[in-house]
């Protein structure tokens, strides 16, 4: 028999004309392709004379790959019918998740809760390596949502009021430094944007206390007046704070960038590497070992590759 794979862009204008008939018409029985997959309904076709043409409708998923939605008739006198069937699933083995990896990046010395937070420069406002504790998560809202995550590198947070003068930009936001992860905006979704979108707001939901520090390497507030911060967390079950930009990149999630001089002072450093050398290291050991975006393998299970865009099925509100 002739097997067709791919449709012709006027297809279905065809379809609508032409129309499907009864059920009689039909060379196979409607009801004998519940739940058959695409390789499954050619060999029911392999024993006819007729042609089909197999249709992927991409935004439908069904509990298999490539799964029978429906079927009709193009031309009953030329035997040439179609079949239309579900999306390709990827094995969930191959979704992404992240990996509970034994904390191997710089610490916070106590002695940057005495330093101040920043100083001003004939160049402007510079940080000044200060550590403080905010409040976080959920004490902004717009429009009646949450914002304090905004994506993998920016955050929602109270500040002490010597510091909330200062970040002007509307959310008010802490943009992470030495970080970049892929977007989430609507508009401007990226693939792994949102597994970094989350893997970030669960490290800080999930946090005893966060830290902010700034850096005296870099301005105290970048663009959209955010404030410029390395970030740190105490995880429920720590007693020592590990530096959340670092963790992002460590899995995967984000790249070194915006670098700027940021983390490369002699004063933010931890066992004799300042903290970008600890950033270029945690990338290259997730490189190295295949995680998260490095990976060949590995899937964003919120992305629809298919067609290359966000999976709405899955993807936040």
């Amino acid at each position: 028999m002739k097997r067709l794979t791919v449709l012709l862009t006027g297809f279905l204008i065809v379809l609508a004309l032409v129309g499907c008939g009864g059920s009689s018409d039909y060379p196979i029985d409607p009801a004998e392709l519940e739940g058959k997959t695409q390789d499954e309904i050619s060999v029911m076709f392999d024993n006819s004379d007729w042609t089909v043409s197999f249709q992927s409708r991409s935004n439908i998923e069904k509990e298999k790959s490539n799964q029978f939605i429906e079927y009709g008739l193009v031309s009953p006198s030329k035997k040439y019918a179609y079949v239309i069937v579900s999306t390709t699933l990827i094995d969930d083995a191959n979704l992404f998740e992240p990996v509970a990896l034994e904390y191997d990046g710089p610490r916070l010395d106590e002695d940057y809760f005495d330093f101040p937070l920043f100083e001003e420069t004939e160049e402007g406002l510079m940080g000044s390596g200060g550590a403080f504790s905010v409040e976080h998560l959920g004490e902004y809202f717009f429009d009646g949502y949450s914002i304090g995550c905004i994506d993998g590198d920016t955050s929602v947070f109270g500040y002490p009021e010597a510091i909330e003068d200062l970040v002007t930009n509307g959310t008010p936001s802490t943009r992470y430094l030495n970080v970049d992860t892929p977007e989430t905006f609507r508009g401007g979704e990226e693939e792994w944007g949102q597994p970094a979108s989350q893997f970030t707001c669960n490290a800080l939901s999930q946090a005893q206390n966060v830290v902010l520090q700034t850096d005296p390497g870099d301005f105290l507030t970048g663009d959209y007046d955010r404030l410029l911060a390395w970030v740190w967390v105490l995880p429920e079950d720590k007693d020592r704070y590990e530096l959340l930009n670092y963790k992002i990149v460590r899995q995967g999630l984000g790249e070194v960038a915006f670098e700027f001089g940021a983390g490369e002072t002699s004063v933010t450093m931890y066992d004799g590497l300042a903290y970008n050398e600890w950033m270029h290291q945690g990338e290259a050991l997730a490189i190295e070992e295949h995680r998260g975006m490095h990976s060949e393998t590995l899937k964003d299970p919120y992305w629809h590759y298919a067609t290359d865009s966000p999976n709405w099925n899955k993807w936040p509100n």
